[in-house]
């Protein structure tokens, strides 16, 4: 009989990743399903309308129509809406064609026959779905970039944070950008891994792809240029820049066809909303619905990881997109207008040096790091779960204030006793409560999902 079992438990060991892949995109999947078209609430922004709009319109009468605020237009007659008011224009060209088809799409087949029978229920499912299976793929790029205990704790951070599920759900181009940079970097790593250049094209094609859901989706062709460069492929990086040119250039066949001169005058537009530089208080101090304790502590823990893997060529498809993402915001100003979705291309990126960040924590628990972790993770949970779960008038009574310092107390004690007397019993009890402290973020993560939603609704 146990010569039975054993190769059981090799074969469940041996597949160990498909388990927690599974199990953890299951978990994300229920978190972003539960009020999905709830939460966000109703027009928090237009931007969801507007895609679906213009899919609707370029499907049906095959020249888009959508509501635009830019001056290129000139004055246009407004409609009014579920107590809002739209700019109505055609040909609408503030963006790329690709999400709207998507998004437009989703809504015809949910039966909607004119731009007010849109619901949220439908228009967010493609969003939806490129958010539920950006998960398996991120876990998957954990996995080769680093190892199986980083990949689970970076994908239960991406899974369960409340602003990324949040966001996740929104119609929304940013979600399908992060979706295709997830499926363009892991065909690089398996061309890399490989040297078929099958692979490098099928990159090169999604990265442009990605600049017809939105021109900061373009992003993605310099990045894979600067990991080539890198790898001292200069020839392969101009190829990839070409075909991420040729790509990009659709965009503008399309203004032309509708409107060249309209379409010249809405790139202005854009490029006149440039007013000043200040991109780091957008992405690190913007508020998303929330403060998001998390994101925060990913930007302060990526310049760590940066400095103790930067000769490590994997280690720079965390870190490349991000610096390489955070120009192509600041040189098109969208810190002059930013929005919160713009964040999210960042979140797999951040998440994964936060989640090297943990796991290393675990491996060797020190009390300077426990006492970060306290003050901006652990603060952050207690905070929202007891404002959302419990209510507000909570965080004011006095007895709150002790007991979460009485937390903190225990929390940092083990820490601080293994600095004291260092052996491996003290390393021990240290990593079992940075594990249960994790465990417990993760627990607060899905209760002010779930306390959220059912305040708001």
């Amino acid at each position: 009989m146990l010569n039975s079992i054993s190769p059981f438990f090799t074969s469940l060991f041996a597949r160990k990743d498909y388990f927690f892949c599974t199990l953890i995109t299951i978990l994300g999947a229920g978190i972003r399903i539960y009020n999905y078209d709830q939460i966000p609430v109703h027009n928090w922004t237009a931007d969801e309308y507007a895609f679906a709009w213009s899919g609707m319109s370029l499907i049906k009468d095959h020249v888009p129509t959508s509501w635009s605020w830019l001056k290129a237009y000139g004055y246009i007659p407004t409609v009014d809406w579920k107590n809002a008011t739209y700019q109505l224009v055609t040909p609408w060209l503030d963006h790329p064609p690709l999400f709207s088809l998507i998004v437009g799409s989703a809504a015809i087949l949910a039966g909607a026959n004119t731009f007010y029978d849109c619901t949220l229920t439908s228009i967010r499912i493609p969003s939806l779905i490129f958010g539920i299976f950006a998960i398996p793929l991120f876990y998957r790029l954990s996995l080769k970039l680093c190892n199986t205990k980083i990949a689970i704790i970076s994908t239960l951070i991406f899974a369960t944070n409340p602003n990324t599920v949040f966001l996740s759900r929104l119609a929304v181009s940013e979600n399908l950008i992060l979706f295709l940079s997830l499926v363009t970097l892991l065909c690089f790593l398996k061309y890399c891994d490989s040297s078929n250049s099958t692979y490098l094209y099928i990159s090169a094609f999604l990265a442009g792809i990605a600049s017809l859901a939105k021109i900061t989706g373009f992003f993605l062709v310099p990045v894979l240029c600067l990991l080539l460069i890198y790898r001292h492929k200069l020839r392969e990086s101009l190829v990839v820049f070409v075909i991420g040119l040729l790509l990009l250039s659709i965009y503008f066949i399309y203004g032309s066809i509708y409107d060249f001169e309209l379409f010249i005058k809405i790139l202005q537009s854009h490029t006149e909303r440039f007013d000043n530089f200040l991109l780091f208080k957008e992405i690190i101090l913007k508020p998303v619905f929330f403060e998001d304790g998390w994101l925060t502590f990913s930007w302060l823990v990526l310049i760590a990881v940066f400095r103790s893997y930067q000769d490590n060529i994997k280690y720079q498809i965390i870190y490349i997109p991000i610096i390489v993402y955070s120009f192509i915001l600041l040189f098109t100003g969208s810190q002059s207008h930013f929005y919160a979705w713009y964040l999210i291309p960042y979140f797999p990126f951040l998440f994964l040096a936060l989640g090297i960040f943990w796991e290393d924590f675990i491996s060797h628990p020190d009390f300077l790091n426990a006492c970060l972790i306290s003050i901006f993770i652990v603060g952050w949970s207690f905070n929202y779960s007891l404002q959302y779960g419990l209510g507000k008038f909570w965080l004011e009574l006095s007895m709150t204030k002790y007991l979460f310092i009485g937390c903190i107390c225990l929390l940092i004690t083990p820490f601080l006793i293994h600095s004291l007397i260092q052996s491996q019993r003290t390393k021990f009890f240290a990593s079992v409560v940075a594990l249960l402290t994790m465990i417990i973020l993760f627990l607060g993560n899905m209760n002010i999902i779930y306390s959220y939603a059912d305040k708001i609704s």
